[in-house]
């Protein structure tokens, strides 16, 4: 029986955050507790499995930082200072900081950092409460929260062991010295990674790719123009940027780095945010790397470029492709979307069972429809990708993602249809077909929207330019020593990291968007410090404008839409409040989402929501409405009917006064009487739940809920 085969490739990166000798955020070490280390570490137990870890050399040197010369973030030297040392600067960023982590998975879960939570004031702290919570806290609630912060990152392989296992049991009442223990144990955790790597590549079961050094994207380092390719109406920055030596600069220097930690040459390359062009491919075939990856958008482009608009058989995004530059042919594989996003967004929200048996039957329904169009020996040279960020959609799972994991390996395991394999090993051995084109394009929606063309991206990239020009023609003067020079272009290297910008723009929201405009603004300073310079004042003004938690518009006026469920009624919605789903990015990017934007708004007497989505809801759609204040209700609606699926403390024999549209759009009115929203200072709380086939697919906001004040006075 010939099998389909299977290559996962996890990405695994994080940016540059070193500033002043010490680590600005804590993610390398965060992430490395929790799932650097245990990505690898599962796979002991499953010897069949293999698998291509993507390693970016931004990450690699701070792990190793970490580890050789006790490296510190900020969060690090918080939680080492003793209580009675704590400043009011200190307890105020331990307040803001210290629960930044998934609260349903990492928070809720344990009692005391709950507690803590809940101490602080939830999701309501704000700084101007600081004063009024922090007086709350006692010197034995400080401690516990360094220690539950740092605690609650601990990965899943190692919770169990000493001495996690005896901190999470006793679980609050920590000392100094069991504080200590626990970063000790930190650092223990990162010194594991990069040797289990090496040991796993040398027994075959992983292949070790690596992206260039600092996360670029390339194809805009080569020519920021060529986002006008896939985005004709794009707003570029002032002058083009246009420098394929610095493209090729930073595949160079992760070769170096990848030679000196695994003794050999690499021979994969995931381009930063799967990001590549004719030009990008020819450099990296220049640099003698045999293959590369990027999404099916990307390939389906290229095929359009080729043939037109017959090249939409979806099949084609599971074969192996190769693109013959002057330096000779490189080969590419392209993403299923589909299977990646349901790992990164959907199945977080199932059961690890469900959610594993799911996704080997569709990778099984792959292999079907291969065999039905092309024949079962098409299986030999087909090749299911399945490709994405191998940190930050564990924490959205039950155990850290660990029982999803666990199940699906041991179900391709034993399963005979089924062989997963190292990228490399399969394109050694299989037959690729030639591409005469490439489409420039990312990952995300084959363009680059994400990191040029909004007002902030095009500022950054106008300084990185200004400051680049700066530096080569101070070069040209002859007057400095090579280490000087080096150490300045070091700083330019850091600054085209791809990271500054997906926090520029509107598309992604963090709490520490500040940090990452500090940064990148403090590396191109520092070019005209090394050199001696006074840096310009502009690079001291922020770039990003002040944060927001998540896009949403407050209600302007009442409003008494017709609830039909049509998309044609939008002016009876004019002045209603929205919740943008398009502007609620994190560190990771779901391309594709059902719901697109959430309306509400409300009168006198009605509260009213609408659900646009990008497709037509069908009935094997559901959506659940939850209500948490003034009164918890939670109500599923159908095609077929709406049923009433918890209601807090109320009366169950109440009327609830409601009408809906399940259609075009999903149209929602409720009495306030009904949600115990009486009265001006009311406000309700709720989100929403999307459900496909019986299992949850969306939820909105992801984390928190949509608060609405019912303040408006009546506008006639």
């Amino acid at each position: 029986m010939e099998t389909i085969k299977v290559a996962f490739l996890w990405h695994q990166h994080q940016p540059y955050y070193k500033e002043d000798g010490e680590y600005l955020l804590p993610w390398v070490r965060f992430h490395g507790v929790k799932d650097y280390w245990d990505m690898v570490r599962i796979l002991d137990d499953y010897p069949k499995i293999k698998q291509t870890f993507n390693l970016a050399p931004s990450l690699i040197v701070q792990i190793i930082d970490y580890v050789k010369n006790r490296a510190e973030d900020r969060i690090l030297k918080l939680t080492k200072k003793k209580v009675g040392e704590l400043t009011e600067d200190d307890k105020f960023e331990i307040l803001k900081n210290f629960f930044m982590a998934n609260f349903e998975r990492m928070i809720k879960p344990y009692p005391r950092y709950f507690e803590l939570f809940n101490k602080r004031g939830g999701f309501s702290y704000t700084s101007e409460r600081f004063s009024e919570v922090s007086s709350n806290f006692t010197e034995q609630d400080w401690l516990d929260l360094q220690v539950w912060y740092n605690l609650v990152w601990v990965g899943e392989y190692s919770k169990y062991d000493e001495p996690f296992k005896k901190f999470f049991e006793k679980g609050k009442n920590f000392t100094e010295e069991e504080k200590q223990i626990l970063i000790e144990g930190h650092y223990e955790i990162l010194s594991r990674i990069i040797p289990k790597h090496i040991e796993a590549q040398k027994r075959g079961q992983i292949e070790v790719s690596i992206s260039p050094f600092y996360h670029p994207i390339l194809p805009l380092l080569c020519d920021t123009s060529i986002a006008k390719v896939s985005s004709p109406e794009i707003k570029l920055p002032t002058k083009n940027f246009i420098h394929p030596e610095d493209a090729d600069a930073q595949i160079k220097k992760a070769i170096e780095l990848y030679q000196e930690i695994f003794r050999i040459n690499p021979n994969g390359m995931w381009p930063s945010e799967g990001s590549i062009s004719e030009e990008v491919l020819s450099l990296m075939a220049e640099n003698k790397i045999k293959w590369t990856a990027s999404d099916e958008e990307v390939l389906m482009r290229s095929l359009q470029m080729i043939y037109g608009n017959n090249a939409n058989d979806r099949l084609k995004i599971y074969k192996p492709y190769k693109f013959k530059t002057p330096f000779g042919e490189i080969k590419i594989v392209f993403r299923d979307r589909i299977l990646s996003d349901l790992i990164g967004f959907v199945y977080s929200n199932w059961g690890p069972d469900d959610s594993a048996r799911d996704l080997v039957n569709r990778i099984l329904k792959i292999r079907d429809d291969i065999i039905k169009a092309e024949g079962e020996e098409a299986l030999k040279n087909s090749l299911v990708s399945i490709i994405l960020d191998g940190e930050n959609c564990w924490e959205y799972y039950q155990s850290d993602g660990k029982d999803f994991l666990r199940t699906l390996y041991w179900l391709i395991s034993n399963d005979e249809r089924i062989e997963t394999v190292r990228l490399n090993d399969f394109l050694e051995s299989a037959e690729a077909i030639e591409l005469k084109k490439i489409f420039p394009g990312s990952w995300i929606n084959a363009n680059f929207n994400i990191w040029i063309g909004h007002d902030e991206d095009n500022r950054a990239w106008d300084l990185l330019k200004q400051t680049r020009d700066f530096l080569v023609r101070e070069i040209s003067r002859r007057r400095y020593s090579e280490d000087v020079i080096k150490k300045a272009w070091e700083e330019i290297y850091i600054a085209e990291g791809s990271d500054w910008c997906w926090w520029f723009g509107d598309e992604h929201v963090s709490a520490q968007a500040e940090e990452f405009d500090e940064l990148f603004r403090r590396h191109l300073i520092r070019v005209y410090e090394i050199l001696g310079f006074e840096p310009p004042v502009e690079l001291y003004h922020p770039i990003k404008r002040k944060f927001v938690k998540f896009f949403i518009v407050e209600p302007k006026k009442f409003i008494s839409p017709k609830i039909d469920g049509t998309r044609t009624s939008n002016y009876e919605w004019e002045g209603a409040g929205y919740y943008d789903v398009a502007h609620v990015g994190t560190s990771m990017h779901q391309v594709s989402t059902i719901v697109r934007r959430i309306y509400f708004g409300f009168n006198e007497e009605k509260f009213f929501i609408r659900v646009d989505t990008s497709k037509d809801l069908t009935d094997k759609h559901r959506i659940e409405l939850h209500f948490i204040e003034p009164c918890e209700i939670r109500i599923e609606f159908n095609h077929e009917g709406f049923s009433v699926r918890k209601v807090g403390k109320r009366d169950l024999q109440e009327i609830f006064e409601l009408k809906y549209a399940f259609e075009e759009v999903f149209e929602f009115e409720v009495s306030r009487r009904t949600l115990c929203a009486v009265g001006e200072l009311a406000r309700v709380k709720f989100h929403i739940h999307v459900y496909e086939d019986h299992r949850a697919i969306e939820k909105w906001p992801k984390e928190e809920s949509i608060v609405v004040n019912l303040k408006i006075k009546a506008r006639r």
